[in-house]
Order: structure tokens, then sequence, then C-alpha cells
């Protein structure tokens, strides 16, 4: 069986999961790449090459984890992201594509600003912390940037991506602490998160792809709002005055957390939808003035 033949057949055996053909093609695709090596455009050149028998075993063990819903980026353990390739495994939520937006919305933010200092609260795999900092580096801005994160696991694995994308560990400020009952050294300008914010109640409703992420960087108390109503109350421990704020949030969440907001007489927060038009961030720009 050669690599044309290959991508048809394991996407066919991929639909089972995915039920969508197209997307399937692109894991198989994403497989095959994997264990060959390959990049995409080696990929098409070398349609008609047949694979060696170990290759075909390699390729079917991960097809059939796969099929059995473990999530594809824990399997080859790297996913792309605002076009960096990032280091994942279980300690650690998968990169979703909404949460470029929200390096977006930062960067739309900081257009004219220069020397100022930002914290990533719950930083997973480090992929805003990361994303920021490598693309105010290309710009020549210096803004410092501190990474907190309260799993273990997950703090390895910012450290392995900070050394892999930007070639030192050392230029991001990483933390090993529970962001809750820190008390960081310094205020910071902005603060962003991709906090827990699944409801525990949508738990059984959910895909089986994410029981294999870590529960803790899913869930946030039945409604999904426990870490936010905690962080959001002791924010002045972070921001400084006149600082800004922008976290992704749940779909339906949005006026839950503006009614938060305003009982902690932060008056002048927001929603902002996301390109699907759904809400999916919380943000203020000035938190003296809200």
């Amino acid at each position: 069986m050669n690599i044309n033949q290959s991508i048809i057949n394991y996407a066919k055996k991929l639909e089972e999961i995915n039920h969508d053909y197209k997307v399937s093609y692109i894991e198989a695709q994403t497989i095959i790449m994997h264990v060959l090596n390959f990049s995409k455009i080696k990929l098409i050149s070398e349609g008609l090459r047949e694979f060696t028998n170990k290759e075909i075993i390699l390729i079917e063990s991960i097809i059939n984890r796969r099929i059995n819903h473990e999530p594809l980026s824990y399997i080859i353990n790297k996913k792309e992201f605002y076009g960096f390739d990032f280091y994942v495994d279980n300690n650690v939520l998968i990169p979703r594509p909404e949460t470029e937006e929200l390096i977006d919305l930062v960067l739309d933010y900081t257009r004219d600003k220069d020397n100022i200092s930002i914290c990533d609260i719950g930083s997973g795999s480090g992929n805003i912390a990361i994303t920021l900092k490598k693309l105010f580096l290309e710009q020549n801005k210096n803004i410092d940037i501190t990474a907190i994160e309260i799993s273990e696991g997950a703090f390895k694995v910012i450290n392995k991506n900070t050394f892999n994308i930007l070639d030192d560990e050392k230029l991001i400020n990483i933390i090993n602490a529970d962001a809750l009952n820190f008390t960081p050294n310094k205020k910071f300008d902005i603060i962003v998160s991709n906090a827990p914010y699944v409801p525990l109640r949508d738990k059984d409703l959910l895909q089986k792809d994410l029981e294999f992420e870590p529960f803790n960087a899913l869930y946030s108390g039945e409604d999904g709002l426990d870490f936010y109503k905690s962080f959001l109350n002791i924010i002045n421990r972070y921001l400084k005055n006149n600082g800004a704020f922008f976290f992704e949030i749940g779909y339906n969440q949005g006026e839950a957390l503006i009614d938060i907001c305003y009982s902690l007489n932060i008056e002048n927060a927001e929603v902002k939808k996301d390109l699907s038009k759904k809400d999916r961030f919380l943000i203020c720009n000035n938190l003296e003035n809200c």
C-alpha cells in the first residue's frame, strides 16, 4: 500500500470518531507525516512510495489509539498554535484556535505600548505566554512576561516549549504556583488567561476526546465559573491601576461574568465574540475606571 492509498484508507477508518471525512483525511496525513518524518510537500511528492512493514505497524497503532478517542496531539506530542509547534502531553490542555483570537486582542491592545508587563494565569503548555513573547521579540518590543501554572507536569511542559520556541527558557518568568493563593512580588500591566471554565454539569455531554485532557484544566465547578469568581475577587493583587485583563470564557458565561464584575465594582468589563459569533472573551481595558 502506498502513501496515497493509505491516506484514503485510514481517513475512512477515522471517520468512525470524527464523522467528517475532511477532518479524518487531514488526521491521516498528519499521522503518516509524523511516522515518516515527512513535510506536507514531501508527503505529496512521494505519494506512490510504499510502506515498510515496520511503518505500517506504527501507523496502525496510532490509528487504533486515535479511534479510541485519544487526541492526536497527545499521540504525536505536537500541536500548532499561531504558527508555532508546541509540545503537548496529557499534563496540559491542547491549545484551541479560539485562543489565537485571545492573542490578537492582546496584540491589538499593546500595539502602541512598550516596556510593559504581562502575566499569563494558568499557562498550561505556555502557548499564550510564549507566543506573545515570540511576537514581541520579532517587533523588538521589551515586554516582560510571567507565566503562572499550578501543575508540576505542566510547569515542565512550559519550560520545554520556552526552550524549543524561544531558545532560552529564561526569557519568560515561569512560576509553579496556585494563582489564587500566590502573591506576586510586583503588579502587572496586563493579565491574560485561558483558565478552566467548563461546567462540571456538562461533563457527560462532551466529546470523549476530552476525557484524556487534564480535569483541572477544563472544569471549574458546576457552572464553570469558580475560578473566575475567585480570581476576579483578588485581581488587584496582580493588576496595576489602569491595567487590563483578557480572559477566555465559555460561550454562555458572558452575562454571569459581567454580573460578577459589577458586584466587584469592575464596571466597564465587556464581552467580545469569537469568529464564530459566540461570546468568548471577557476584557477590561482600564481597571481603575471599572
